[in-house]
């Protein structure tokens, strides 16, 4: 059974994208078999891949469709990675239509759920890139995950919203899924020579540790920019450069955590 991880936090431009694009690679390099799911209707990680949604969409080949259609074969929607790197189930635009539609279904909260359910066997971990928002998809997201990862920028406006996301999955964890856990938080955007982001910095361990993880924080860097024009992951084109470092330290800290789990 695979190690489901809901990359979420309601704020966007945190780095959830970057996130999963970089350990979703480095898990596969570490022999994982790693299946990436783009939950958020801006698409960012499907164009990460190197996809174009409005084509996916016009074939009808995304997450929406997925969701949409019962006794789907799963595999069809699948997009393979190149040499051996992850797989990928694309987002797009339709997944904004989708919050209306299944809000009328009275499961709405477990489709992604039961949708992955057949494919789990296939895969060590699979990620979903949740949208920035604490709506239904992302909901659905913290119902068919094993454990959240929060993605937050080191600053103040950033930070404000943890205690909200916090919230979110103590009451789907009381409600649809006992099993959700915290892996920790992953401070993002990190600028050592600002004060304003160290301050930031302090303030997010001071709150949230030693209840709750708070991993060595992702330097900020053009990097990562560039990797994203180029529809690919930073670590794939930059595997040495040092704000790619902790993205390793955090992915071998995932492999222990889901041996443990």
């Amino acid at each position: 059974m695979s190690t489901v991880i809901a990359i979420a936090n309601q704020k966007g431009g945190v780095g959830k994208t970057t996130t999963t694009v970089n350990v979703a690679y480095v898990l596969a390099q570490k022999g994982q078999r790693v299946l990436t799911i783009d939950m958020d209707p801006q698409a960012s990680l499907t164009i990460y891949f190197g996809q174009n949604p409005r084509e996916l969409e016009e074939k009808q080949k995304t997450v929406y469709w997925c969701l949409s259609r019962e006794d789907i074969d799963l595999s069809h929607f699948i997009l393979q990675g190149a040499n051996g790197s992850a797989h990928l189930i694309p987002g797009s635009i339709q997944l904004a239509k989708a919050e209306q539609e299944f809000a009328q279904q009275w499961d709405s909260v477990s489709f992604l759920k039961d949708t992955i359910a057949q494919i789990q066997n296939q895969y060590d971990f699979i990620l979903v890139d949740c949208p920035p928002t604490l709506t239904l998809l992302t909901v659905n997201s913290l119902v068919a995950a094993n454990s959240v990862l929060i993605p937050v920028k080191t600053d103040y406006l950033s930070i404000m919203g943890i205690p909200l996301l916090i919230e979110t999955i103590e009451n789907v964890r009381r409600r649809q899924n006992p099993q959700l856990g915290i892996i920790g938080v992953v401070p993002t955007m990190f600028n050592a020579r600002n004060k304003h982001d160290n301050d930031a910095l302090a303030e997010i361990k001071e709150s949230l540790e030693p209840d709750i993880r708070v991993f060595d924080p992702i330097s900020r860097s053009t990097h990562f920019d560039n990797a994203a024009a180029e529809g690919r992951s930073t670590l794939e084109l930059r595997p040495n450069f040092p704000a790619a470092q902790n993205y390793y330290s955090l992915t071998d800290y995932l492999i222990a955590y889901a041996i443990k789990a």
